[in-house]
Parts: structure tokens; sequence; C-alpha cells
């Protein structure tokens, strides 16, 4: 069942996301490059193929447009891996949600049960690191008051598959509680226009035909 969408109006979205540091053309694409790595699974790979490789491909674009564009830079925050703004006072990472993700209207969470890391996030309940690994150019370590002032946003993306089309619903969201693995309440969400692809081309590396697979035996 696809839930009735509440279309978020474009100008507000830009400007809602602007005041964050941030832009759709920066969040998008990631989304794209998920549904494409999602698509390069054959069917036996793993079962959780197609949703691992989707979300580090979010990750991966998210870094790399912030980074390339704004400045931002790669954090690593009690296990999250997300990006951090200049500022050191906003971070991003990705979150898969359920089917009210993206309507202004309904009540959404997250599809899969996150762990401790981000009900801390959402309670600004973070430690500080007893022994810091070192740090690249492009990325950044927190003391311990900038740990506690940071604001952790998820970009939440829920896909809905009809036929060879797919529409991916998606919000950034600053949860604001997290009860046994799941956001509860949220501080603020800005739901963004919907994303539809077509054309869905399954990888047929593994097809249904059994691979001869010649073994010596000694």
């Amino acid at each position: 069942m696809v839930l009735p969408l509440a279309a978020p109006d474009p100008d507000d979205v830009h400007a809602q996301l602007a005041t964050l540091g941030t832009k759709l053309d920066y969040l998008h694409p990631a989304l794209h490059a998920g549904e494409a790595a999602r698509r390069t699974a054959a069917p036996n790979h793993p079962s959780n193929t197609p949703g691992t490789r989707a979300y580090q491909e979010h990750v991966r674009l998210i870094r790399e447009a912030h980074i390339r564009h704004a400045g931002w830079k790669r954090l690593v925050h009690d296990h999250l891996e997300v990006v951090c703004n200049p500022a050191r006072t906003r971070a991003i990472g990705v979150m898969v949600g359920d089917a009210a993700t993206g309507d202004r209207r309904l009540h959404p969470t997250n599809l899969h049960r996150r762990g401790a890391a981000t009900q801390r996030a959402a309670e600004k309940n973070t430690q500080l690191e007893l022994f810091p690994r070192p740090t690249a150019s492009k990325e950044v370590l927190l003391d311990t008051e900038e740990s506690a002032e940071l604001q952790l946003w998820f970009l939440v993306s829920y896909r809905v598959q009809t036929g060879d089309a797919v529409r991916i619903h998606s919000e950034l969201s600053l949860p604001g509680q997290v009860q046994r693995g799941f956001v509860v309440d949220w501080k603020r969400r800005i739901p963004l226009p919907v994303i539809e692809m077509d054309g869905i081309e399954l990888s047929d590396d593994d097809g249904p035909d059994e691979i001869d697979i010649q073994v010596d035996f000694r």
C-alpha cells in the first residue's frame, strides 16, 4: 500500500535546507547512487547486499558533495558514519525509513532497529574517545564539548517499487527521541521531493542455471 504523499513546496525546501548549510543537489544524487548500487546485486548475493550497497553509496555521495562544495569533513561520530559542517555544529547521516517517510502529515520512524549510538545522538549524550585515532585532511574529530553540542540529522529514505518503476520518498530530519531502537519523535523534519526512477535492470550475473565448477579430487 502506498500512502498518500503531501508534496513539499520546492521553494520552502530549498530555503530550509539552506539554513542547515546543505542543498537538495547534495542529497538527491546520493539517493540516485544508492538505487543504482542496489541494482548491481545479483540473485546469489547475500540477501542484505542490495541494502548494504545502497547505504554505502548514500554515505559516500553525501560526504563527497558536502566536502567538495561546502567544506564539510568526514566524521565517525560514536560509530555513526556522517559528514560534519565546518563549524562542527551539525552532521548528516543516513537512515532507512518506513512508509510514512516524506509525508508531513504522518509520523515516520526508521524501518530497521537502530543501535544505541542513534539514541545517544538523539539525547545528546555522547562520550569522549579516550584514544582518538589519527584523522585525514578531510576528516575531523570532535572534543567533548563539540560532541555534546552536535546536531545529528539523517537523510531518511523509503523506496516503493511498482513494476519496473521506483519512487524514493525522503526527508532530512532531526531525531528527538528514540525508544527501543526506533525514533518516536522528531525535533524537526524537512520532507523532500519524491524521486522517480524507472527502467530497473537487475543483474543477471547469477542466473537460474547452475554453475558447473570443475574440481580435481586427489
